[in-house]
């Protein structure tokens, strides 16, 4: 089975998005900005997208899905996000984005970027699969408390939101963070083989070795 992960990088603070293709079955992950920017991508690399994909709520990882649903031509891909963070989406999406993003000192963004959000669709849990795919849910609270990992072993592909970065971890200072947690979380990274590239949810590839060499 071959996979091709492919990196968009959308927004004015540089979030990744990423198409996935494997075993015939595409996903997109975190499409935080720039609809149009990435239906061309999606359209200039023929994958046909099943789901939407997203490794935790926060806005600057979602702000695209209202318009790309809206010009989604077809089916609509559905959307998938841990149930610890499906408060980000639907009817408590609005509140729950402005708690965090005051939090961090950032209502600015929240109010330039926020438009009402779909439900999710399927609610993740450690251990479930990207539905078609090999991707398997790693839960890695720390970040947020829904905050996941997708990771396919045949491939050693880590795609790690905002767990892990190159040189550095994503923030703990939101309402729902816990450092402690991240700590436990990034050691459960760390057992993975030092091979595996880490496609990370801001900035450029990296590997589990390179970061989490202890």
């Amino acid at each position: 089975m071959t996979t091709r992960i492919e990196r968009l990088r959308v927004g004015p603070i540089g979030e990744n998005a990423y198409t996935v293709e494997t075993g015939g079955a595409g996903f997109l992950v975190d499409p935080g900005d720039d609809a149009d920017a990435i239906l061309r991508f999606i359209a200039d690399k023929g994958i046909a997208v099943s789901w939407i994909v997203l490794t935790h709520g926060h806005l600057d990882h979602t702000a695209a899905i209202p318009a790309l649903l809206a010009a989604w031509v077809g089916s609509p891909p559905g959307i998938a996000i841990h149930a610890q963070d499906a408060h980000y989406l639907g009817a408590r999406g609005e509140a729950t984005n402005a708690a965090l993003f005051d939090a961090i000192g950032a209502p600015g963004f929240f109010r330039g970027y926020w438009k009402g959000m779909p439900e999710a669709g399927l609610l993740l849990a450690d251990g479930d699969l990207i539905p078609g795919t090999a991707f398997r849910v790693i839960h890695t609270p720390g970040h947020s408390a829904g905050s996941i990992c997708l990771y396919e072993a045949e491939s050693a592909s880590l795609i790690s939101g905002d767990t892990l970065f190159r040189d550095g971890v994503g923030r703990t200072d939101g309402p729902d963070c816990d450092p402690s947690a991240l700590q436990a979380s990034l050691a459960r990274l760390a057992a993975l083989p030092p091979e595996t590239a880490v496609y990370p949810g801001h900035g450029p590839r990296t590997t589990i070795g390179r970061e989490l060499s202890f």
